[in-house]
């Protein structure tokens, strides 16, 4: 039978969900630990799971405990209990992708939904496994004072944390934002994190969103320079390399029930939303991309650049729409994004946030799934409403 680790220093918390369990006892199993000492020793003598896990511990705490399992345990499932309690950090939390989160106090519902998702496995829409990205992020949103070394085969890093900024940061011979830059596009890491930092001087400007989006984008141009493109693995919900040469964008019926309401695109007018308007001086750092249309979900047109047709925003809505249904049915964690290869060999991609669509078509050289990766955190911060 499959094993459940929670990891929690409030006792009476523990007793409380074991005997919640107890209905479930049909499918899962439980074991429990006080904090990630404990946690680990459970890791090692018993074959567990999933773990469930609280950040805030004593001794070793959740943050520590996530960065060893990203490391030793990448296909354990990880759930993280939060307290942050603002709408923003759940859904940054949300659009981060590689781990699941639940805030306290506990939906005991939904905290079952997610633990047997989770035992599932990656054929129900989970994914295992926390990317160095959005641990950066949980490091940001928990305002974590700390110091990580991270390793990626011979390369090694430094990022300096604190109450949740990014400080400095080493790499090779290079030091502040430029070594940032490089470390997180580094893949299959080790994050190594030691609860002190001794930096107290800001030498990073730029903020966490920044380093990300631009770091994605340099290894972006670093690929495009390879004459040959590396394998890709199955992704689920995602529609990629989908020729677009019968297909007719001009599409009859709109996906929605409000035409969009498009805008001149030679000189679209300045955003008034300031998140807004720095993703889209974010997308001009972008040389790949060769156009862009960003609307709102009633189809209404915010922003274009470049040569766009105007029914490319009718399109991109058409698409989040299907997206959205199709995540439904296969009970898929976080938004996906659409990669379309259009009859130019270029490729147009379609990310939906929580407020506004976004369709980019990219060169045929650059890689989509780079610069989506780069800005789905980025674009799950936008609101367009107060």
């Amino acid at each position: 039978m499959k094993k459940v680790l929670i990891v929690d220093d409030d006792e009476s918390f523990l007793h409380g969900l074991i005997d919640g369990f107890k209905a479930y006892e049909d499918k899962f199993s439980i074991t429990t630990a006080g904090d990630g000492i404990e946690a680990l020793t459970a890791l090692r003598e018993q074959e567990i799971s999933l773990v469930l896990t609280d950040l805030k511990m004593p001794r070793m705490d959740g943050f520590e405990l996530v960065a060893h399992l990203s490391s030793n345990y990448s296909d354990i499932p990880v759930i993280v209990m939060t307290a942050f309690g603002t709408p923003d950090m759940e859904d940054n939390l949300r659009d981060m992708g590689t781990f699941q989160y639940i805030e306290k106090p506990i939906d005991f519902g939904m905290l079952v939904e997610k633990i047997l998702k989770g035992l599932a496995g990656p054929s129900k829409g989970y994914i295992t496994g926390v990317s160095l990205s959005s641990f950066l992020q949980l490091l940001e949103l928990d305002k974590k004072s700390c110091t990580l070394t991270i390793h990626a085969g011979s390369k090694k890093g430094v990022m300096y944390f604190r109450d949740g900024d990014l400080l400095d940061a080493t790499a090779m011979n290079l030091n502040g934002s430029e070594a940032a830059y490089a470390i997180v596009s580094w893949k299959n890491v080790e994050i190594e994190i030691d609860n002190n930092c001794p930096v107290t001087e800001n030498k990073i400007t730029e903020s966490l969103g920044f380093i990300l989006l631009e770091g994605c984008r340099r290894k972006d141009e670093s690929n495009a320079a390879k004459t040959q493109r590396p394998g890709r693995g199955a992704d689920l919900g995602n529609l990629d390399s989908l020729n677009m040469e019968d297909l007719d964008l001009n599409l009859s019926v709109a996906p929605s029930s409000q035409s969009p309401k498009t805008s001149p695109p030679s000189q679209p007018s300045a955003p008034a939303n300031p998140v807004l308007a720095q993703f889209i001086s974010m997308l001009s750092s972008f040389p790949e991309i060769i156009s862009c249309t960003i609307s709102s979900r009633d189809g209404n047109v915010l922003h274009q650049a470049g040569k766009q047709g105007n029914n490319t925003a009718n399109f991109t809505t058409y698409v989040a729409v299907a997206a959205e249904q199709i995540e439904i049915a296969i009970g898929a964690s976080g938004r996906q994004y659409a990669i379309f290869t259009l009859q130019d060999d270029s490729k147009l991609l379609v990310l939906c946030g929580q407020d506004i669509i976004v369709g980019l078509k990219v060169g045929s050289s650059a890689f989509p799934e780079t610069i989506a990766a780069g800005l789905r955190p980025v674009l799950s911060r936008i609101r367009l409403s107060a």
